[in-house]
Formats: structure tokens, sequence, C-alpha cells
């Protein structure tokens, strides 16, 4: 019982998902869910901050396995505050999700998730 305990504990610690992005960026990522078996869809929820140079917002996702990216036009201050790409059907492995926001003058943030799909 105790080896299983440890187990879980071990697996817990490895399925929870680590999110990185400047503390200044003007983007903020959220991945649902924060853990998951496969086969899983998952959701990416982007943050922007309102600004006129806001030209694009891409999602990436990247495992050994598979190599996946969505790039949504922004219409700079008048963007909606939010966007979302959900990936489908994720088999098992080592997840890097990253959101990238491009505005004017080239890259402006971006916010990289690790996630483990068991």
């Amino acid at each position: 019982m105790k080896t299983i305990a440890t187990a879980m504990l071990l697996s817990v610690s490895l399925v929870v998902p680590v999110l990185w992005a400047a503390g200044d960026s003007p983007i903020q990522a959220r991945v649902f869910p924060p853990a998951a078996f496969a086969p899983t869809d998952l959701l990416v929820r982007a943050s922007i901050e309102p600004d006129d140079r806001n030209r694009s917002v891409e999602f990436v996702i990247d495992s050994e396995a598979m190599f996946a990216s969505s790039t949504i036009q922004l219409d700079g201050e008048r963007a909606p505050r939010t966007k979302e790409v959900r990936f489908r059907r994720l088999s098992a492995g080592i997840y890097e999700i990253r959101v990238i926001l491009m505005g004017t003058h080239g890259m402006r943030g971006t916010a990289v998730h690790r996630l483990a799909v068991y």
C-alpha cells in the first residue's frame, strides 16, 4: 500500500503543469485540463492585453510524436482579450505548449506551458 501511495504522489508531481511567462508580458496562457490521461482534448486559452500593436497570436503544441500550430489574426486594440484553441485526441507524452503574441515589430510576448499526458 505504501508503494502505491508513493507511486501516486510521484505521478501527481509529474502531471502538475509548469507555466512560464515574463512578468511584464502582454500575454498569459492557461491549459485545460491541467492533468490528463490519453486520449484527451486540450484547451489553450490566451489572455491578451489590448494594444494597437497586436497583430496575431500563435498557439503551438510540440512533442516527440506530434507538432501542430494555429495562428489567429488580431485587430490591434479592438481585438477580443481572450482567444482559445483546442487540440484534439492527444496521445500519451510530454507536450510543450507555446502561445506567441506577434506585433507590428515582431514578437511581443510568449507564454510556455509543459504538460504530461498519461
